[in-house]
């Protein structure tokens, strides 16, 4: 989701603090700290109360060395919609690793949507990458992460590197999910515990889950299926309070064109909100 290129052997080093509390009837951004070449424009009020949060990374792309740290906490019954402008691209590195760590706060009675686009992991990339989620009692999280690995737009395969990449969630730190996608070795991709020759996998999660709702959330993503020319291999199912919803592809419309939908039925059922799709995902 986020985006540097440098030559420096130390490479870009960044951090991003953002503080999100409700203030009177609508999300502010209470508190911004940043560090090195990493940005966000203005919120934005699409539905009046919850801010839209762009986060920037302007130099282009993520090289060994580089660092990017983001921090999120939200407070006092905020409720916040956290996307990107464009997708993570990660490239050759020369020797050293990419590190990237995503921390996501969310108090009691809080919510928060996290909607980054896909890394994209170039041939002979070097990358750790952790988001984790940390929950009190009853907040809310909703959100995806989507990796792909080489260029399948241009037939290029992701020949050699090493990508770790966990997805954390906690809730009153009890851990519900620990996801862990590790790849150093092409045969990785072609395994069947692996992407199965798919170039791209995609990870959805929404807390406040119950057995009535996965119902429902497999009958809209039947519906989504039946809209493809060729449905993707994807599964739905409930851990604990956790709807989790994985999906092997090859383009990361037609992945999110199965995502969406389900984003909507949780987000209405859960947050009691109807889904505004950020319009910068329009451009």
């Amino acid at each position: 989701m986020l985006q540097a290129v440098h030559s420096s052997r130390q490479g870009w080093q960044a951090e991003m603090n953002i503080l999100l509390e409700r203030r009177g009837e609508k999300t502010v951004m209470a508190g911004l700290t940043h560090k090195g070449p990493l940005r966000v424009q203005r919120p934005f009020y699409p539905e009046g109360d919850t801010s839209h949060i762009y986060l920037l990374h302007p130099p282009g792309g993520v090289v060994g060395g580089d660092g990017l740290n983001i921090h999120i906490q939200c407070k006092n019954q905020s409720h916040g919609l956290i996307t990107t402008p464009g997708a993570t691209k990660f490239y050759l590195s020369a020797g050293a690793t990419a590190n990237v760590d995503q921390v996501v706060d969310i108090g009691a009675g809080c919510a928060l949507e996290w909607f980054p686009q896909e890394s994209i992991f170039f041939t002979g990339a070097k990358v750790k990458a952790r988001t984790c989620i940390n929950l009190e009692s009853n907040a809310h999280f909703m959100g995806w992460e989507i990796s792909c690995f080489g260029r399948p737009v241009n037939r290029e395969r992701f020949l050699h590197g090493h990508v770790h990449s966990r997805f954390l969630i906690r809730r009153d730190g009890r851990p519900l999910l620990s996801d862990h996608l590790q790849v150093s070795d092409p045969a990785h991709l072609s395994a069947a515990a692996g992407l199965r020759d798919y170039p791209m996998q995609g990870l959805f999660v929404a807390t406040g889950g119950t057995e009535t709702l996965l119902e429902e959330c497999r009958d809209v993503l039947a519906d989504a299926q039946a809209r493809l020319a060729e449905p993707l291999p994807a599964g739905i199912t409930l851990l604990d309070d956790l709807i989790v919803l994985r999906i092997l592809g090859v383009h990361t419309e037609k992945m999110q064109s199965l995502m969406i939908p389900v984003w909507h039925l949780l987000r209405q059922k859960i947050l009691n909100k109807s889904a505004d799709i950020p319009r910068i995902w329009n451009t």
